[in-house]
């Protein structure tokens, strides 16, 4: 039946791609080789090429006049190519003979025609060097003459969908030589189908085959709606390397009527494997079968239906990365004390290992850090303190530090490079962020091209890097010599049973960043308390209504709730830039972003029962701290005096720069995060991400270069799905390196970890893990976590003590609990894994240990 537009997969090879495109080019060849390929044919980029005869120049026109930095214009132009084609596209002759090649799939025993796929092959698809799958669209389980022709007509418009057009156009492919033929295949009723791999993309080894496999059609794996299982078989002798069940929670079915339809996956089904092993070995012989045809690396799609296997496509594997193998801890070598402490601060500090884009904020920040205390002595060359592979493998590297003759020099050189005022920060840095972060934050990145974002982009990181430098400078180079003389004065001048710690000097009564920031929400949840409706919803609502409605339609008809809004409006612009988990911006959120958790933080609040009271508290915490400064100041006479006073000063200053900064960086990566979530967005309708929260498994640098044209677009799906998977494996390290030597620290009853604010109280275990467990916390509560950070601060009004897996008397927890007057044992390692909930225990603030009772 051959024709100049009708080509049966018998009449091709891998040579008619310029004929057919890739997917009819393989197809074809599939068949000549005896794969068992469903039967179809083809309909040839001839047949397109004669339907648009007459508007190709109202195409190219359209095309000529694209603005390529801009989405929405590519969306717009691309529109109207497509109706262009729709509208006006001739292929009344050309009907007969694919009407004639679709008839003679379905034979007599159905006569409303056969089930058929129609699908998309550009001449620019399934290349050995890029995949273009995805870029146009197909079509499953259509019947009847009209609706195939109908499809035919539809494939041919989504060679200009704006997602085609950009891929191509970042590809550098020539839009006017690119073109489209269609397939149509017979449907396979698959009862359980889905992707293959002749080499497993997920750790590089040329020697496994990687198998994802569901229920129903193949289309649901592909498209990654559902968790297949997951196979692993050695190419040797095809024995089961590994096997993961997946939830496989839904499948793709056909009706009678010819439609699809999503269904649940029966329980009985899901808990077991889609595959015997039989059906596994099979199925092995032909991924390694395709392979040895082609002599690389196969991608292909399969079906099971009747007991029978089908070969649906094949393509090769345009990216696969080297092998690569799993190493048994985040750190290698006998580390030196400081090498550990260096370790200890990174895991208090990142409770989860970062993202590849969070580690670009991490080495950016300790290499600030390095900078900042090599006047300590002779750091090693290698200060890169954490590393990460290709493949998203996370070591962590902490430089030498070794004393050195210079080192003994160290506080001549702090004073010489002690410089720098208090007013310094304020006059240039901490003048200039907020405007330029409101400014970002105030933007429409809809309609801005890639190549300006990516400049605010680095921008920021440029901002942040400044940031961290000041930073610790006011930290190390001015805090150290005031910070050594307080300490100093207080232990010589100071009888123990009245000295103050010196971190509460520091920090009592100061208008610090979070100190104002909790102040703030007390006032609010203060107005909240006495308005009695608005009181209610927080009291008697459970926290997830915050998530499920806008807060305008929540309080605004209640008394007292247009007030309350407003004051939560002036808020988030104020100090919404507070984010959980700070350290790792691009893992975090904050409360401008998402003001459900600020919400939330609201109703921890409300559950303090000296809530009125906390202004007063306050009061006569700063009256009690001056009547002491004053006291001791008028105790101590000449140079002690006037350095004592001269030292206070600048720690305090010193304490608030410290906190600015930290906000600072907070409000960048907010800014931050709005810029990659517009790139990610455009990285998805390039083809280039499944989804826009994929952008964290890029680097910075590679983020750049994907926009640039440096890194193949192609590459990033499967470049971020070996380093999801590598993700899962870091986390695994982290835990283990976080929970190391347990023993030291636990008994059958007793728990050991360090004095973090002084007290003794019980009460019962909370175990709190992050925002979403905010809602479980009672007045009494023992809070027991792997960490805080100044969004947990309002909890430490209701609760009666802190135990922390991480953190020291210098941490976060340890300072608010201080403020708030209650224990704290932190640094414990295990305190989430050792106690259950609701169990009483008596946290001992005075020596480190926790007991249950």
């Amino acid at each position: 039946m051959k024709s100049r537009y009708i080509y049966c997969f018998d009449e091709l090879d891998k040579n008619a791609l310029a004929l057919v495109g890739g997917k009819g080019a393989n197809l074809g060849e599939l068949v000549k080789a005896n794969f068992p390929v469903p039967a179809g044919f083809c309909i040839s980029v001839e047949a397109y090429k004669k339907a648009v005869a007459g508007l190709e120049e109202k195409i190219h026109l359209v095309l000529d006049s694209v603005d390529w930095e801009k989405l929405d214009d590519i969306e717009e132009k691309a529109g109207q190519i497509r109706t262009v084609i729709l509208q006006e596209a001739v292929f009344n002759d050309l009907q007969v003979e694919i009407v004639e090649a679709y008839l003679s799939l379905s034979g007599e025993r159905q006569p409303a025609g056969a089930l058929v796929a129609v699908r998309s092959s550009a001449t620019a698809e399934d290349l050995p060097d890029a995949s273009f799958a995805g870029q146009q669209d197909s079509y499953l389980n259509v019947q009847g003459e009209k609706n195939v022709l109908d499809c035919v007509l539809s494939c041919w418009a989504s060679l200009w969908t704006a997602r085609a057009m950009a891929y191509r156009q970042k590809q550098g492919f020539d839009h006017k030589t690119v073109f489209l033929s269609v397939v149509i295949q017979l449907m396979i009723d698959s009862e359980v189908a889905g992707v293959a791999f002749s080499a497993n993309p997920l750790n590089g080894k040329l020697e496994q085959i990687l198998i994802s496999a569901s229920y129903g059609l193949g289309e649901t794996v592909v498209a990654g709606t559902v968790t297949p299982d997951s196979f692993v078989l050695s190419k040797k002798d095809l024995s089961l390397v590994e096997r993961v069940l997946g939830l496989k929670e839904k499948q793709l079915i056909k009706e009678p009527g010819g439609n699809n339809k999503l269904i649940d996956v029966p329980k009985a089904l899901r808990e077991r494997f889609s595959l015997s092993e039989e059906q596994l070995k099979e199925l092995g012989q032909l991924v390694c079968r395709v392979e040895e045809h082609y002599k690389t690396p196969m991608d292909i799609e399969w079906a099971f239906f009747q007991g029978k296997l089908y070969l649906l496509q094949a393509r090769p594997i345009t990216t696969l990365k080297q092998d690569f193998s799993i190493k048994d801890s985040l750190v290698s070598g006998k580390l030196s004390r400081v090498q550990q402490f260096m370790i200890d601060d990174i895991l208090e500090h990142y409770p989860e290992a970062p993202t590849p884009l969070d580690y670009s904020v991490v080495t950016m920040s300790y290499q600030s850090l390095l900078d900042s205390v090599a006047d300590l002595g002779k750091v090693s060359q290698a200060t890169e303190i954490m590393t990460l592979s290709k493949d998203g493998d996370i070591r962590l590297n902490p430089p030498k530090i070794r004393p050195s003759v210079r080192t003994l020099a160290i506080p001549f050189r702090l004073f010489r490079k002690n410089t720098l005022k208090a007013d310094h920060w304020r006059n240039t840095y901490g003048k200039n962020i907020k405007p330029f972060v409101d400014r970002v934050m105030a933007e429409d990145l809809v309609g801005k091209s890639e190549s300006l974002m990516i400049e605010q982009f680095r921008e920021i990181f440029d901002l942040a890097r400044k940031v961290c430098d000041l930073r610790f400078y006011y930290i190390f180079k001015a805090n150290l010599i005031p910070m050594t003389a307080l300490s100093l004065i207080l232990k010589l001048f100071s009888p123990k049973s009245h000295r103050p710690v010196l971190t509460d000097l520091m920090m009592t009564a100061l208008d610090y960043k979070t100190a104002v920031i909790d102040r703030a929400i007390n006032r609010l949840a203060v107005f909240a308390y006495q308005h009695p409706e608005v009181r209610t919803v927080f009291i008697e609502e459970d926290m997830n209504v915050f998530c499920g409605k806008p807060m305008k339609e929540i309080f605004s008809r209640l008394t007292g709730g247009n007030e309350f809004l407003l004051g939560v409006d002036r808020f988030l612009k104020e100090y919404g830039f507070r984010t959980e988990k700070m350290y790792q911006p691009f893992s975090g959120t904050s409360w401008l972003e998402d003001p459900a958790r600020f919400l939330v933080i609201i109703k921890a609040a409300l559950q303090d029962t000296s809530l009125e009271k906390r202004e007063g508290i306050e009061i006569e915490r700063k009256n009690k701290h001056e009547q002491w400064v004053n006291s001791f100041s008028v105790g101590i006479k000449g140079p002690i005096k006037r350095i004592f006073e001269r030292n206070y000063i600048k720690v305090r200053e010193n304490h608030i720069i410290r906190e600015d900064t930290v906000f600072a960086l907070e409000s960048l990566f907010t800014a931050g995060r709005k810029i990659t979530g517009e790139l990610g967005k455009r990285l998805v309708l390039w083809g280039s991400l499944k989804e826009a929260e994929d952008i964290v498994f890029l680097t910075k640098e590679e983020i750049t270069e994907v926009f640039s044209g440096i890194i193949d677009r192609n590459s990033c799906i499967q470049m971020i799905e070996v380093r999801k998977n590598r993700n899962a494996v870091n986390q695994t390290l982290w835990k283990e390196a976080l929970y190391r030597n347990l023993d030291s620290n636990v008994n059958s009853d007793k728990l050991k970890g360090l004095v973090g604010s002084p007290g003794m109280a019980k009460g019962p275990v909370r175990i709190i893990t992050g925002v979403s467990d905010f809602g479980k916390l009672k007045k009494g509560d023992i809070l027991v976590c792997p960490y805080t950070d100044p969004t947990w601060t309002p909890l430490f009004g209701m609760v009666a003590a802190v135990v922390a897996d991480t953190g020291g008397p210098l941490s976060h927890a340890a300072i608010v609990a201080r403020e708030y007057g209650i224990p704290a044992v932190l640094g414990t390692k295990v305190g989430t894994k050792f106690f259950q909930e609701g169990e009483v225990i008596l946290v001992n603030g005075e020596d480190g240990s926790v007991h249950r009772i």
